[in-house]
């Protein structure tokens, strides 16, 4: 059975197979195959700028984040500071009597552990430690060589304002007190209490790396005050127990760093 001839054909012309490669539908009259030259053409050019286009969109994307990178990098989003000051204390115990064990104001010193992740943003881990020493009002029930230390570990947040030789800041943070009672002759525990803190400072540079700090804080520390709960008892008999349900303290601080 013969094949039906096509139209502008005759039946013994043979097929054009001159452009095998296109796949798409045949166009009619004797230039059939520049028709399918011109479409493949076409569609080559279209390939091949899209495909300029893609590597070009990748190429420009890939160099953003190499620039991201060593921007991050140039940075120094980190900061460690050591620091020390002095540390200003209050009324921590009372006695069953009302008789009040006072804390002496002293030093504290600890380190400082900074991210700065924005311009105007970072996040503080910090631990500081103070050593009071404790007397009462009382001169017939005197504690002796009684002393109280105070180990504080804080995450903090830092709101800085603009970035310059030296820049200002707010503090507000929430962590723990380990409040440790030494007295003699007694036996005393140590308890952790939660605290919160709020300050102000400053840092300003002082180098390429080397950065200087002056900062302050209030802190608040829960007490986990009950009646007739106490803290500790001395050799004449005489319980204390915590002053309030909150004890207060301040802090004035300078410190030292470098970033990295």
């Amino acid at each position: 059975m013969q094949r039906p001839e096509r139209r502008g054909q005759s039946a013994a012309t043979p097929p054009n197979l001159s452009f095998s490669y296109y796949e798409g539908p045949t166009c009619r009259g004797s230039r059939g195959g520049d028709f399918r030259l011109t479409l493949t053409l076409k569609r080559e050019g279209s390939v091949l700028r899209t495909l300029c286009r893609t590597t070009g969109a990748l190429g420009v994307a890939l160099g953003l984040m190499v620039g991201a990178a060593r921007t991050a990098v140039a940075q120094k989003q980190f900061a460690f500071f050591g620091m020390g000051g002095g540390y200003f204390a209050s009324d921590l115990y009372t006695g069953v009597s009302g008789n009040k064990v006072e804390l002496s104001d002293s030093w504290t010193y600890g380190a400082r552990l900074v991210y700065l992740p924005q311009r105007q943003f970072g996040v503080e881990l910090s631990y500081a430690r103070a050593k009071s020493d404790a007397t009462t009002r009382d001169p017939t029930h005197p504690l002796g060589d009684a002393s109280v230390t105070l180990d504080q570990i804080d995450l903090s947040g830092l709101f800085a304002g603009q970035r310059g030789p030296a820049t200002g800041y707010l503090s507000l943070g929430l962590g723990t007190s380990i409040v440790s009672p030494s007295v003699p002759n007694v036996t005393t525990e140590s308890n952790w209490r939660f605290a919160w803190n709020v300050g102000i400072g400053v840092m300003f540079k002082m180098g390429r790396s080397l950065v200087g700090r002056i900062d302050g804080r209030y802190r608040g520390v829960d007490t986990d005050h009950a009646t007739n709960s106490y803290a500790y008892c001395d050799v004449f008999g005489y319980c204390y127990g915590y002053a309030s349900s909150i004890y207060w303290s301040g802090e004035v601080t300078a410190g030292l760093g470098f970033r990295f």
